[in-house]
């Protein structure tokens, strides 16, 4: 160990933080030696052990996964919750708890369950879980295991009520009711008719021992068929009427079968149906209001006599086309210099209806001359901001 001292004065702390992690530090190449040798011959136990003002850094990785003494060993009722939940807590390699971490709750023994099955740890590494025991008396074991760390057991003995009868809930006993009864507890909806996409039914699950009496504690899981379902589970263990309630919506129309396992185990013999009708179609989209005319094909320069095209657009306040039919158009054929219109100048027909939102036009002048097309509308009486009267001129064309 001599030979280490002498290569460099790093602190046995920082190389502990470089064997973690090595490339997060500038080391020289003397103290990469160091390293290198103090590696070889020592553990970072030993180094830890060597050294009276090591601490490791805060925000370690987890080291340990510890169980909270106080809810274990505990006794309750067969299908009960215990009286206090289970607790584990996460550490680093320096005892100080490390959050954020997810801890898994298996259950190995006696067939209960847990809610939540999966915990995240808080800020001083805890994470607990209510532990409801198995249906018959005897042992159960529960695991908590934290992936890449490892696994603590918890222990507990269910007992199989109040001991004034046999125990096995068929009735031949005292009726303690020490189990949920597949055959007496009951799943019911409310309405049994729904509508896909706006309709929601609830689901009511009453659990009931083999007395026929409300059992308390109880986790209930809610399954149900088909697809596009959107099941919502009960929010906790049933009550002292032994209730618990979930909701279903769909978006696929079809018979709903839901069915609901108690504790994980016992599938209730009864179901419930809910049939999802198909719902009303979207409402079209809302046309848009029309604010002015366009003309989406102007007139051009043409020869006297030549027929040429010309379409007017009807469209809103953003240029789109509003695909109204049936509007009538007519156009005014305007000479240049002139306020009046020269409509006996024009051969064709100049009153169009529209379709889709457009008025097709198929034209020609006369006399030779320079022109402009007015485009108005009766069916139309306020249109937009184009003036009072919903009218529009084109672009002047020359007839030659």
């Amino acid at each position: 160990m001599a030979g280490i001292t002498a290569v460099s004065p790093v602190s046995r702390k920082t190389a502990i933080e470089a064997v973690r992690h090595p490339r997060s530090l500038n080391l020289g190449q003397a103290s990469l030696g160091f390293l290198r040798l103090g590696i070889s011959v020592c553990t970072l136990t030993t180094l830890a052990c060597a050294t009276d003002d090591l601490v490791l850094p805060p925000g370690a990785e987890p080291s340990q996964i510890e169980l909270v003494q106080q809810g274990n060993g505990q006794q309750g009722s067969a299908g009960m919750p215990l009286p206090l939940p289970v607790v584990v807590r996460l550490v680093d390699e320096a005892g100080i708890g490390v959050p954020g971490r997810e801890v898994t709750w298996v259950v190995s023994a006696g067939g209960g369950s847990t809610t939540p099955v999966g915990s995240e740890t808080n800020a001083d590494g805890l994470a607990s879980a209510q532990w409801i025991l198995g249906p018959s008396a005897g042992a159960n074991t529960l695991d908590a295991r934290v992936s890449g760390i490892g696994t603590v057991t918890f222990t507990a003995t269910a007992g199989g009520g109040d001991g004034g009868g046999d125990g096995d809930g068929d009735g031949d006993g005292d009726g303690d009711g020490s189990s949920p009864s597949a055959s007496r507890s009951t799943v019911s909806a409310d309405p049994t008719a729904i509508q896909a996409g706006s309709g929601t039914a609830t689901i009511r699950v009453t659990v009931r021992d083999e007395a026929g009496a409300p059992f308390a504690g109880a986790v209930v899981t809610l399954v149900v068929s088909g697809s596009g379902n959107t099941l919502t589970q009960p929010g906790g263990v049933t009550g002292p009427d032994g209730l618990a309630t979930g909701t279903l919506r769909s978006t696929v129309a079809g018979t709903k079968d839901v069915n609901a396992v108690v504790n994980g185990s016992v599938q209730l013999d009864q179901s419930a149906q809910v049939s999802v009708a198909e719902g009303p179609p979207p409402p079209p989209p809302p046309t848009p209001e029309p604010d002015h005319f366009v003309f989406r094909v102007p007139p051009r320069d043409v020869e006297r006599d030549e027929r040429f095209r010309v379409e007017v657009a009807l469209v809103d306040a953003a240029g789109n086309v509003v695909p109204l039919s049936g509007i009538e158009i007519y156009l005014g054929l305007f000479q240049e210099g002139n306020d009046g219109p020269s409509n006996t100048l024009l051969s064709g027909d100049r009153f169009r209806d529209t379709e889709n939102g457009v008025a097709v036009f198929n034209l020609a002048v006369t006399r030779k001359g320079r022109y402009r097309f007015r485009a108005l509308s009766d069916d139309l009486p306020a249109l937009g901001p184009h003036g009072p009267e919903p009218f529009l001129f084109s672009s002047s064309f020359k007839v030659d």
